[in-house]
């Protein structure tokens, strides 16, 4: 297990008590992890985990890099004023909403793994550029000029004491509009299935809702987790859940083939009732369909340990294939697969999976 470099108690916790309010929030960061899902990223996505959305480069944490996210719903554009202004609370000013967002990732243990951090305005910025004439929907350091970044830099030196403006502090207009969210999120799944299963049928509104209900569930969890398999699983979505939801929901033609082979070995060799060879058919159909196009690094490493345990068994031994599986699925589980995949069945699926795959 390891140690969450995420796991400090978090500065607050209200806005996941109060999620459902925050339906822009979670639509966008839906948004963004589309557009990574279509460059075969792995990915954990964090709801009101330290700050409105995190997401993680990686399943693994120990080699995880984040983006971290600030998402407004605002009436005005943003202008350095408001980006800086403290309002008076009981214990003194309270954070400016740049400070708040810059206090969540700098001085801290995982600073130097943050690769972006960004405020996201419904309704943009009003802030001087260097070339006030571009209509940019990402504006960085690089973009403002002198006057404006001066401006930010001491007021924010005066709140957290930075002397530099973040490099990678970024403000962000999304292209997501407060009108039509849930439609523009569906559309977006859409286009995401045909651009990865070309051919292919999908219910993108089955997709959509299966996510978002995943989303709501674990963005509701305010509790801190100091290991990091811990928080993925009770707290993240990740690239390889949204794979399996829209393998559930898509029919593609990439698996007609394997199916066929599958079929043969379920129906010929392991002899399953109908209720098991429905269950294990649907497990093994959402793993070819995520591995289509892109192989994570996290099922490489379920598959670098079933191939070993299928290379590790001689089939000549055997003249029964279900007790050939059956003898795999021990030696994986000698080789930790447990570790990686800790259900039998699912175990068992990916065996099968590497069994009919081959030498491919």
């Amino acid at each position: 297990m390891e140690r969450n470099i995420l796991g400090h108690a978090q500065r607050e916790t209200s806005g996941a008590s109060t999620f459902a309010k925050y339906n822009f929030q979670y639509h966008w960061a839906l948004c963004r992890i589309i557009e990574k899902h279509k460059s075969n990223c792995d990915y954990a996505l964090l709801i009101e985990h330290h700050e409105d959305v995190v997401i993680a480069d990686s399943l693994y944490g120990n080699s995880a890099s984040f983006e971290f996210f600030q998402v407004k719903n605002t009436g005005k554009p943003y202008t350095p004023d408001s980006l800086t202004k403290r309002e008076a609370g009981s214990d003194g000013p309270k954070s400016s909403i740049l400070g708040k967002l810059l206090s969540s990732c700098l001085g801290t243990a995982y600073e130097s793994r943050i690769t972006e951090i960004g405020l996201v305005s419904s309704n943009g910025f009003s802030l001087g550029q260097k070339d006030n004439k571009l209509n940019l929907d990402i504006i960085t350091s690089g973009d403002l000029n002198a006057e404006c970044l001066s401006r930010l830099t001491e007021k924010l030196k005066n709140e957290i004491g930075i002397e530099i403006f973040p490099e990678n502090l970024k403000f962000i207009v999304p292209k997501i509009k407060l009108e039509n969210q849930e439609e523009f999120v569906i559309g977006r799944f859409a286009e995401l299935v045909n651009e990865i299963f070309p051919n292919s049928h999908c219910n993108a509104v089955n997709i959509y809702r299966a996510i978002i209900d995943e989303i709501h569930r674990k963005g509701q969890n305010t509790h801190d987790f100091t290991l990091w398999e811990k928080m993925v699983e009770d707290k993240s979505l990740t690239s390889h859940k949204v794979k399996d939801v829209i393998a559930v929901h898509t029919t593609s033609p990439n698996f007609q083939d394997f199916e066929k082979d599958f079929d043969y070995l379920a129906t010929n060799d392991m002899k399953w009732n109908t209720l098991t060879y429905r269950k294990i058919k649907k497990k093994v159909k959402q793993i070819v369909l995520r591995r289509v196009g892109h192989v994570s690094a996290f099922d490489m490493s379920i598959m670098r340990i079933a191939q070993q345990a299928l290379k590790s068994v001689p089939e000549e031994d055997y003249t029964d294939a279900s007790d050939y599986i059956d003898s795999v699925v021990i030696k994986a589980k000698e080789y930790r697969i447990e570790t990686q995949v800790p259900e039998h069945d699912d175990i068992l699926c990916e065996i099968l999976y590497c069994f009919i795959k081959g030498d491919e």
